[in-house]
């Protein structure tokens, strides 16, 4: 079986559309979070009874409280609070539910212990250090990255993807602000490499043909996206839905990144082009709006480890948002993490979702020097594409946030 983020599983995602479905139809405006971050004095929120944990602070809406830890948000922003007795907590301007409601050790911030990837053995808390240290922007220098290009979900053959790498606008003033600039280097194609055959029992004979790639000259401290899509669209090959990855940037820090060999190692998701409408059909029991997108990722710390406990949300209309199970070979939605958030897997995934700017947080409690708090575990500003699924999986304050 191949291991990490499904994008959604087909087969039972019907449970899904009971998660978090209070957004109605997902077309429509949303917030402006994404034009800057929450600040410690805007607006009158924090009305009414104080939360049984350590905040920091009124939000922007009244009843609406902040992390301890978000003070890097820094700015002012207008935020949508119609829906604030729905999600109480202000991380960086986006209302997200409130963590902490299950019992016992569930209530806060763990750290997964024993998935294939992003995962940590010790149990050790979380690291949320890069909060107020996110590290250094160093030198930018150009490097390799390779790996394996796998499917979200249905494919059993990665032929005809094509993967390409883009900076990213990163001025809140211009009118493309997180999108994509200027693409890096020259794209590359599944079909130009070997497959990588792994096990799969939806495949004929038990066999996914996953494929590798190579991509010269990616900068390293440099923001990125990653876009995988059909490379040929003719019809005769397999096809698929553009998927844009943010949160790509690459430190000479990261384990990930061999200094020795100038070599950065990450692989790359495609998602099959019946996927995208077939999962939010069995999902929600209608197909996303045309012109409408999607937004799926998981929640990690500063070490780059899967979180349980966390909830997520966006601050434009979606019509779901669904926590994912603990079954890391083949992740689905579970009813019963609705109040929860993310579970072994960290999977989270916002369907229906109008195109256009958008901010993504997320949130949770941990424990600490003998009190309960509540944390941001970061927000990402990305844009949703038209017919297409964006990605972004949180990794704590970035050094370019």
């Amino acid at each position: 079986m191949r291991p990490g983020l499904i994008w959604l599983a087909p087969a039972v995602l019907a449970l899904a559309f009971v998660a978090c479905s209070d957004d109605g139809g997902g077309g429509g405006g949303g917030g402006s979070g994404a034009s800057g971050g929450n600040g410690g004095t805007a607006g009158n929120g924090g009305s009414g009874n104080a939360p049984a944990y350590e905040t920091g602070g009124p939000g922007t809406c009244n009843g609406s409280w902040r992390g301890v830890n978000d003070a890097y948000c820094g700015e002012e922003c207008e935020t949508d609070c119609s829906r604030v007795g729905q999600r109480p907590v202000d991380s960086c301007c986006v209302l997200v539910a409130e963590p902490g409601r299950g019992s016992g050790a569930s209530r806060f911030l763990q750290r997964t212990r024993d998935t294939n990837d992003f995962s940590d053995p010790t149990g050790a808390p979380p690291n949320l250090s890069c909060f107020t240290s996110p590290g250094e922007v160093g030198t930018s220098k150009p490097v390799t990255m390779e790996g394996i290009v796998e499917a979200f979900s249905n494919g059993c053959d990665l032929s005809n993807v094509k993967v390409e790498v883009y900076t990213v606008d990163t001025d809140p003033s211009s009118a493309s602000y997180r999108d994509k600039v200027a693409l890096v280097g020259s794209a590359v194609f599944t079909d130009d490499f070997d497959a990588v055959p792994d096990e799969d029992d939806n495949c004929p004979d038990d066999l996914v043909q996953n494929r590798s790639y190579r991509y010269e000259n990616v900068p390293t401290y440099t923001e990125l996206m990653v876009v995988t899509s059909t490379a040929d669209a003719s019809g005769s090959k397999p096809q698929w839905k553009p998927l844009y990855t943010y949160n790509l940037y690459i430190t000479e820090e990261d384990p990930d990144f061999n200094a020795a060999t100038n070599v950065y190692t990450r692989d790359q998701r495609a998602l099959a082009d019946s996927d995208f409408q077939l999962i939010p059909t069995v999902a929600m029991g209608s197909t996303i709006s045309r012109g409408n997108g999607a937004i799926g990722g998981e929640v990690h710390d500063c070490d780059n480890i899967r979180l349980q406990n966390a909830m997520v949300d966006i601050d434009v209309s979606r019509s779901i948002v669904a926590y994912f199970n603990d079954d890391e070979l083949k992740p689905l939605p579970d009813t019963g993490r609705t109040q929860l958030g993310t579970g072994r897997t960290s999977i989270w995934s916002a369907l229906n979702v109008p195109p256009g700017l958008a901010r993504v947080a997320a949130t949770g409690l941990i424990q600490e020097d003998g009190a309960t708090k509540l944390v941001t575990l970061g927000h990402y500003d990305i844009r949703i594409f038209p017919d297409a699924v964006t990605s972004v999986t949180f990794r704590g304050r970035r050094p370019f946030q």
